[in-house]
């Protein structure tokens, strides 16, 4: 055990939960949980882009915020909302109210599972920007404590308690964070949280400082602001179908698609550096590599992304070429309005050779069609509308 003397020494919560996140980059049996009584959405912000490399192979986190004493803000549940639409089935985010006058829910726990540890930090500290490096908190480090201890049962059972309520507890105090929750929240919860003092206008770059020139792993870039969209920037599009494949975290790629637009050789493997596009803006890119599939489907080339897995197929996705071998994409799902728009340029203008089931388009920054696109990707980042 070990204690984060945070505010008191360079050690935070931010410092070593971005460590978990770097360490677990590439691996697909990690497991990240973090159970907060108040969260902001700074704080969330802070943490995006080392939920993206944590992520990137197939991971899961799961998050449990409360509500309590209004404690917790509009911009945390809508970026909470964000990142669990963006990956369906590796991200659930479950909020926890107990309507009491004399009681709150108020505990802070953040755990990693591999399949044979658990580490934990358990202490005073919310998912809010001073909870996580600003504040004097009180934190205890439990690193790679074998799964069958004492210890590490105490700390599951500490989850468990939460996540999944009995008596004196309620059932209804969890709620999983749907669209519908979600814009209910929106009305209710306060812009600013009087828990903490406004944040200052640097407090996410304040916490990324130590580690801001650092390569993040699967990224290949350090770490990277939330940035618009480069309208300027985009050299070409592309639009395709997203099919049911043999593994639902993998797409195919027609070799026509990997020459003309990823630029790569059909003879050829290569990387590319590839963003999500999440509210408009872009994720921290993680590279993607174009392997060749096997069997009968060497016309074909797959990328992994695990963000399509769970989602019901047919799925659309875009495709932004950036620079050379840099993407963005963001995928649309078939119950979006927005899933109507892209199907009709596919029906109406698709590319592909007759006969092919997997329909796409490739466009040029000048493309009459570009405009259409570009008010999709800006308009809503593809989630269900939030209030």
């Amino acid at each position: 055990m070990q204690q984060i003397r945070q505010a008191v020494t360079k050690e935070s919560l931010f410092l070593e939960l971005q460590r978990w996140c770097r360490d677990g980059a590439g691996k697909r049996n990690r497991t990240l949980q973090i159970m907060s009584a108040f969260a902001s959405g700074p704080a969330v912000e802070a943490l995006e882009p080392f939920f993206d490399v944590f992520l990137s192979d197939g991971n899961k986190i799961e998050i449990i915020v409360g509500i309590d004493r209004n404690g917790t803000t509009r911009d945390a549940i809508r970026q909470l909302y964000e990142l669990q639409h963006a990956y369906t089935k590796r991200i659930t985010c479950s909020i926890f109210n107990a309507p009491s006058r004399i009681a709150i829910f108020h505990p802070k726990l953040y755990l990693l599972h591999t399949p044979k540890t658990v580490s934990a930090m358990i202490g005073s500290a919310n998912l809010t920007l001073g909870g996580l490096g600003n504040n004097f908190e009180s934190i205890f480090l439990y690193r790679e404590v074998n799964r069958q201890s004492i210890e590490a049962k105490h700390m599951l059972n500490t989850w468990s308690t939460f996540a999944n309520p009995q008596p004196p507890l309620r059932g209804e105090f969890l709620r999983q964070l749907t669209a519908a929750y979600a814009n209910e929240l929106m009305l209710k919860l306060p812009k600013s949280s009087r828990m903490e003092k406004p944040e200052s206008p640097n407090g996410v770059k304040d916490l990324w400082k130590p580690i801001s020139k650092i390569q993040m792993p699967r990224s290949n870039a350090p770490v990277q602001n939330r940035i618009r969209v480069p309208q300027k920037q985009i050299g070409a599009f592309l639009v395709i179908d997203i099919l049911t494949e043999t593994r639902e975290t993998q797409m195919q790629i027609p070799l026509a698609v990997v020459e003309g637009f990823f630029g790569l050789r059909r003879d050829e493997e290569g990387d590319i550096s590839l963003s999500q596009i999440r509210a408009g803006h872009l994720t921290q890119p993680i590279e993607r590599k174009v392997v060749k599939s096997g069997g009968t489907r060497r016309n074909m080339r797959r990328i992994e992304m695990p963000q399509i897995a769970g989602k019901a197929r047919p799925l659309a996705a875009i495709f932004l070429r950036l620079k050379r071998r840099q993407f963005a994409v963001v995928v649309v799902p078939q119950n979006s309005p927005e899933f109507s728009a892209v199907n009709r340029l596919l029906r109406d203008s698709g590319q592909q050779p007759d006969h092919a089931v997997r329909r796409y388009y490739i466009g040029a920054a000048h493309d009459q069609r570009l405009p259409l696109l570009q008010t999709i990707l800006g308009a809503t980042a593809l989630t269900t509308k939030l209030a």
